[in-house]
């Protein structure tokens, strides 16, 4: 079983929850769907979240990123426009499938990938307006055949080709961030496997894809609840339709902000294991999506994660600064976080 599984096998779900609302036969909001807590409205932008040139990056600028917001936009990365074109034309063609086609590559309850229902519907009493798309290479064939069984070739290039460049991008993001600390390349070499090349304890790492329909009250309705993501980092492609939103912890009330799309740049997210591994100077941000009712919203995330198995723990500790975690596997976080959700990170405090 795939590490990203033990976040299903290791909670008591209600596997009648993995399916997701047909929404375009949906004219209404069902009550099933309906928020009961008023949520704040995003405050306005006093200050832009930080972009970071990836090509000839200032590690002061992106140390203040990973430890003040926890999420930044990057620019010049690499990724071919075409392909986050090709990407948003796939995944829509995904998400117009009627259900009873959607359903045929439907995620089972023992399995981390296929259609259905966002992973951290479990945790929440209410429905959320949006499908999902989870892929691993192993996966990714399959149910595409299932999908379309004579026309799935070019879904299935597009999405390996951009897994392909997900990985490469974020190793690199992944030594910059850590190299921001300080942490060098042989530090890293376990935490990237390709640094030296090794193809024997390669990191884990999952695609999933996202819709979020256009919404009848957007204003009742969550998109995506508030979590934070297991993973080292999510990197995020969400077209140009706006719809993510940060928690902002330092205003009086916990006030969201809106990450606007920006023109072909991408979205990077730090995760629980990098607040580990950074000794709790990296923020892992609390976030969500929200919905509208004009547009139908798409959005890729890739979440990047070391082996299964490796050990990991702070890496900037020392005597003026111990260590805030102690050591574990991703495996070990995945399986406490399927269980525990948002208050996993506090299980592993020293």
């Amino acid at each position: 079983m795939s590490s990203v599984a033990q976040l299903f096998k290791n909670n008591p779900v209600n596997h009648d929850r993995i399916i997701p609302l047909d929404f375009t036969n949906t004219k209404t909001l069902p009550e099933s769907h309906v928020w009961s807590t008023p949520e704040l409205e995003p405050e306005p932008m006093t200050r832009p979240i930080p972009v970071i040139n990836i090509s000839s990056p200032e590690k002061a600028l992106l140390r203040h990123a990973c430890e003040e917001w926890g999420v930044f936009h990057i620019t010049d990365h690499g990724v071919p426009p075409s392909l986050l074109h090709n990407v948003e034309c796939q995944m829509k063609r995904l998400f117009s499938l009627p259900m009873h086609r959607k359903i045929l590559a439907v995620r089972s309850p023992d399995e981390s990938t296929g259609y259905g229902m966002v992973r951290i519907s479990m945790f929440y009493d209410k429905l959320m307006w949006s499908e999902g798309f989870s892929i691993m290479d192993f996966s990714l064939r399959r149910h595409a055949t299932l999908l379309w069984p004579d026309d799935h070739a070019e879904f299935c290039n597009v999405m390996e080709e951009y897994q392909k460049e997900m990985k490469d991008l974020s190793h690199r993001l992944v030594r910059m961030v850590m190299g921001s600390l300080g942490l060098t390349h042989k530090e890293l070499r376990w935490l990237v496997p390709n640094i030296t090349g090794s193809r024997t304890n390669s990191s884990q790492s999952f695609l999933q894809l996202n819709s979020y329909p256009v919404c009848p009250d957007p204003g009742l309705a969550m998109g995506l609840a508030p979590h934070t993501d297991s993973s080292l980092l999510t990197i995020l492609y969400q077209g140009n339709i706006p719809g993510l939103e940060i928690q902002n912890l330092q205003a009086e009330k916990s006030r969201w902000i809106g990450v606007e799309p920006m023109e072909g740049g991408l979205v990077v997210i730090m995760g629980d294991l990098s607040h580990i591994i950074s000794n709790g100077r990296f923020k892992s941000t609390m976030h969500r999506a929200v919905v509208n009712k004009t547009h139908h919203r798409v959005s890729a995330a890739y979440f990047s994660g070391p082996p299964k198995n490796l050990q990991i723990g702070p890496l900037t500790a020392d005597t003026d600064h111990p260590p805030l975690y102690r050591r574990l596997t991703w495996e070990e976080y995945l399986a406490a976080k399927a269980t525990h959700f948002n208050k996993a990170l506090t299980l592993f405090r020293c």
